[in-house]
């Protein structure tokens, strides 16, 4: 489903919503495991695709995250990270995308390898240097912490991005909602909105209205991932308008993971006309086998958005970015 379409490639993008470990390319991943000896199910990519990527409509999301044990296994090294980083960043370029937020699961991407923290983070910062300096784009970083490895890890998590502050922009709360609430880790993520980092919760993807509402009540951020299903509450959707929440939305990682039961039932559209400040993303691009151009598609060509639109989702998503306001300030006047 990758989309080169000029019609689509030449719009200055931006991306809030996507996954590194979600996006690492098939022959990066062959490369590194025979370079590093790991054991692969192939070992070329016509043969190897079907155990990483994504591409039918899966039972439910939690199937979905069952795919990304290779791409833990692959993150072998800070110099692997410092790679995938790069080469996410050049598939970035070649979309035309200018701002850029990238999300990673320290706590969980670093682990399959015993990684130290704090080296992993400078491969990626090399890459962001470099990527920032060849493709004229902002990138600002989010550190993830995953639900399912416990409040303990979050409060790991959160310790880590407060001391990097300076480079790490803001926390996302990721993994299964249902199984492990936001009542679960209020201190934590509470602690670092205090620290002054941004706060992008998932919430709404594979769970009710109630649970965005919750999440909203309990923590006050400024972005949800996903959230699509706020169009079942209108008390929810006014509550999102009114407290200028901004929604990540992903529209066919929320098919593939059968948050909506077909493409066209999609909720973006309906969202965006109620005033809701949505933004279009990828979610794990490799995982899933499609791009920002192509969600740009879905968003035009299947939910009915004009390129207007489109474009005002994009200048929602600078005005609701994490880095520094002067950053923002720069990239706006490119958007408007």
């Amino acid at each position: 489903m990758k989309n080169f379409d000029a019609k689509y490639n030449d719009i200055a993008k931006t991306h809030l919503h996507v996954h590194l470990e979600g996006a690492i390319r098939t022959a990066s991943i062959i490369e590194i495991a025979k370079e590093y000896g790991l054991d692969l199910p192939a070992y070329n990519a016509a043969e190897l695709n079907p155990h990483i990527k994504v591409y039918e409509q899966w039972k439910n999301l939690d199937t979905v995250l069952e795919a990304f044990g290779i791409a833990q296994k692959s993150i072998a090294s800070p110099q692997v990270l410092e790679r995938i980083a790069w080469e996410f960043f050049e598939d970035s370029a070649r979309q035309n995308i200018k701002l850029l937020e990238v999300r990673f699961s320290p706590d969980w991407a670093f682990s399959g390898h015993d990684l130290n923290w704090d080296v992993a983070l400078d491969g990626i910062l090399r890459a962001q240097k470099k990527a920032e300096a060849q493709f004229g784009m902002a990138i600002g970083l989010i550190a993830i912490t995953s639900r399912s490895m416990g409040v303990e890890s979050c409060e790991k998590t959160v310790d880590w991005a407060i001391e990097h502050k300076e480079v790490i922009h803001g926390i996302d709360l990721a993994d299964s909602e249902a199984q492990h609430p936001i009542s679960e880790f209020m201190r934590p993520v509470l602690r670092a909105k205090k620290a002054g980092l941004g706060i992008t919760i998932h919430s709404g993807e594979d769970t009710p209205a109630s649970a965005v509402f919750d999440t909203i009540q309990a923590v006050g951020p400024e972005r949800i991932g996903h959230g699509i299903h706020i169009i079942e509450d209108m008390s929810v959707v006014e509550m999102v308008v009114e407290r200028g929440i901004t929604l990540e939305v992903n529209p066919w990682s929320n098919y593939l993971t059968n948050a909506v039961p077909t493409i066209e039932a999609h909720p973006l559209k309906k969202l965006f006309d109620l005033g809701v400040c949505v933004t279009i993303n990828s979610d794990d691009p490799e995982v899933l086998e499609t791009n920002l151009n192509n969600e740009y598609r879905i968003a035009h060509e299947v939910l009915g958005m004009s390129l207007d639109e489109i474009k005002t989702c994009n200048r929602y998503a600078v005005e609701a970015s994490f880095l520094p306001d002067a950053q923002k300030k720069n990239l706006l006047g490119e958007f408007k």
